[in-house]
C-alpha cells in the first residue's frame, strides 16, 4: 500500500496554524494538572484537524494508460456561412461538420484530439488531449460567430496556427500518426486570395479536407443581436445565399497532401481516411498523471466530530445552573 498526502491548504498555512496550536495544548496539558483530560481532548482535536488538512491517501500513483498512436487535429470553420442551410437537405452546414467530427472520434477512439477554429480570426480551442468528453462537449456547444462581429473571412486564417501545431506535434510525438481534418465550405468573403498551405505537405499521415454546402447555396440566419434567428437578406431584399467553394477546398487538400471529400449527409467515405494507417495502442504517460487514490481524512473528521461533541457536553455541564424564584428568595433572607 502506497501512502501519501494531498494537503488541502498550503504547507506554510498548515505550519502557521497547527504548530502553535499543538504546542499550546501540549504545554497546558503539562501545566494544568487538574484539567489534563480536558487539554488532552483538545490536543487530540487539533491533531485530528491537522490530519484532515494533510489529507492522507493510499494508492497515490500514476496509472499506466494506453492510447491510440494517432494525433488528430480538427480545423473547424465557424464563419457565418457555416450556418447556411444546405447540408443533407436544409440542415446547417455546421451540423454536418459536428456529425463528422463525432464519427471520426468514434473511429479513432483513444487517439489524441485537438481543435483549431477560424472565423474573422483563428484560435486554438483545445490542445491535444485524450479527454474525449472535453472534445465532445466542445462539439456540442460550438456555434458560428456572431453576425455583428463578422469582418470577412478567408480559409487561410488558421494556416499559421495549424502549421505551428503540426510542427510541435511532430517534434513531441514523432512515432504517432498525424492527421488533419479541415472542415469548411471554402468560401472567402474578404475579397483576398488565400495563402498556400504548402508548408504542411509531406508532414501528415492522413486526414482530409471536408467540404460542406452546395453550388446552389443555402440561406443563413443571423446569430446574436436583436435579429437573432432571422434570415440574412441580400441587397435585393431576398434571402442571402452562401455557396460552397470547392475550388478553394480542393486546392487546400492538394497542398496538404490529403483527400477532399464533399460531405452531403452520407456516412460513407470518412473511414478510408484512417483505416489503412495500422493504428495501434501504445503505453503512455500523460504530463498530468491520472489520479488513482483513496482518501482517508474522513476517519480523522469523525474523530474530531466525536471529540467536539464531548467538549461541548463538558462545557454545557459546567454552565451555572439557573436559580429558581424560591432559591433567590432564600438567598435574599440570608
Amino acid at each position: 500500500m502506497n501512502l501519501g498526502i494531498h494537503p488541502i491548504m498550503p504547507w506554510w498555512a498548515i505550519v502557521l496554524i497547527f504548530v502553535p496550536s499543538v504546542s499550546a495544548c501540549a504545554v497546558l496539558l503539562g501545566v494544568r494538572k487538574g484539567s489534563r483530560f480536558d487539554w488532552l481532548r483538545r490536543l487530540l482535536m487539533v491533531l485530528a484537524l491537522a490530519v484532515v488538512a494533510l489529507r492522507p491517501v493510499t494508492g497515490d500513483e500514476a496509472l499506466s494508460t494506453q492510447r491510440l498512436n494517432a494525433n488528430v487535429i480538427f480545423v473547424v470553420d465557424l464563419t457565418g456561412s457555416m450556418s447556411a442551410e444546405d447540408f443533407d437537405g436544409s440542415k446547417p452546414r455546421l451540423d454536418g461538420a459536428k456529425a463528422d467530427m463525432r464519427r471520426i472520434m468514434d473511429g479513432m477512439e483513444g487517439a489524441r484530439f485537438s481543435i483549431i477554429t477560424f472565423d474573422s480570426s483563428a484560435s486554438a480551442q483545445l490542445p491535444l488531449t485524450t479527454d474525449a468528453g472535453a472534445v465532445k462537449a466542445w462539439i456540442d456547444t460550438a456555434r458560428t460567430e456572431l453576425t455583428a462581429y463578422s469582418r470577412g473571412s478567408n480559409v487561410d486564417r488558421p494556416r499559421g496556427a495549424l502549421q505551428k501545431l503540426v510542427d510541435q506535434t511532430r517534434k513531441d510525438d514523432p512515432h504517432s500518426r498525424l492527421l488533419v481534418y479541415f472542415l469548411s465550405d471554402g468560401e472567402n468573403t474578404d475579397n483576398k486570395e488565400s495563402e498556400p498551405f504548402g508548408a504542411l505537405g509531406g508532414k501528415l499521415d492522413g486526414g482530409a479536407v471536408l467540404g460542406y454546402g452546395t453550388p446552389k447555396g443555402g440561406p443563413m440566419k443571423v446569430v446574436g443581436g436583436e435579429n437573432d434567428g432571422e434570415y440574412i437578406k441580400d441587397p435585393s431584399g431576398g434571402r442571402g445565399l452562401s455557396k460552397i467553394d470547392e475550388k478553394n477546398l480542393k486546392f487546400i487538400a492538394q497542398q496538404m497532401g490529403v483527400s477532399y471529400l464533399h460531405r452531403t449527409g452520407g456516412k460513407d467515405g470518412l473511414e478510408r481516411t484512417w483505416k489503412d494507417l495500422n493504428l495501434t495502442l501504445i503505453e503512455t504517460t500523460e504530463e498530468q498523471a491520472v489520479p488513482s487514490f483513496e482518501d482517508w481524512y474522513w476517519i480523522a473528521s469523525i474523530a474530531f466530530t466525536l471529540l467536539a461533541i464531548w467538549e461541548l457536553a463538558e462545557l454545557t455541564l459546567r454552565l451555572p445552573k439557573t436559580l429558581s424564584r424560591a432559591d433567590v428568595a432564600r438567598a435574599g433572607r440570608r
